[in-house]
């Protein structure tokens, strides 16, 4: 769809307004806001005993899960967090559907090993629910402030699709982190905080992504 002029217009003095940061300067600024919100999950993970809380599970499959978790993050990124080649952004469809496929294929994957191995134990997830959403939501809170004023359309659904990404950064860690697999603990622990951080990225997205009127 071709861009009405006003649209076009607004674009093309938001570009012009940033235009003093090339595009190098941008991506390494990116990529340092970005890393020290990564680790913010960290402190939780070690604290709460880090790499030895999974010793319970095989660890292949530890490092298995983690694989699918982190490959799940990156494809969920590659829409949400890059625009592609069009000027105004991903088509809704695609920012929403990264917000409603995450939930369902992070349920999906960990249930999946529910049979491979025995958990050694059983939680409800309040631990897995509390470090994901604090690692997402730092994830987060970097995704919106290096985009803040800079979407053209969907907002909303951008915002969504970001928070639903974020999410799923966050819980690579704790995929690696958490031995458990059972549909119960899942819903609460690792899919719960993705519909959250997605509800607050459409909500926080829709007041600090749009590009302002000149």
């Amino acid at each position: 769809m071709t861009p009405s002029s006003s649209l076009r217009d607004k674009i093309l003095a938001d570009a012009a307004a940033n235009r003093a940061r090339t595009r190098s300067q941008g991506r390494r600024r990116a990529a340092l806001v970005y890393a020290i919100a990564a680790l913010a999950g960290l402190p939780l993970f070690f604290f709460w005993g880090g790499l030895g809380h999974a010793s319970g599970r095989p660890f292949m499959i530890t490092i298995g899960v983690g694989l699918g978790a982190l490959l799940l993050a990156v494809a969920c990124a590659a829409v949400a967090f890059w625009r592609g080649k069009s000027a105004v952004g991903r088509p809704s469809t695609a920012l929403l559907s990264v917000a409603i496929v995450a939930p369902i294929a992070t349920y999906a994957w960990l249930v999946s090993w529910h049979t491979r191995y025995v958990d050694p134990f059983a939680r409800v997830g309040y631990r897995c629910l509390t470090m994901t959403l604090v690692a997402g939501a730092t994830v987060l809170g970097a995704a919106l402030f290096l985009r803040k004023r800079s979407i053209a359309v969907h907002a909303s659904a951008a915002g969504a699709a970001l928070g639903a990404a974020a999410g799923t950064f966050g819980g690579v860690t704790v995929d690696v982190w958490c031995p458990l697999s059972t549909s119960s603990h899942v819903l609460v622990g690792h899919v719960l905080p993705l519909v959250i951080l997605s509800a607050a990225g459409a909500i926080l997205g829709r007041m600090v992504l749009p590009i302002r009127g000149r």
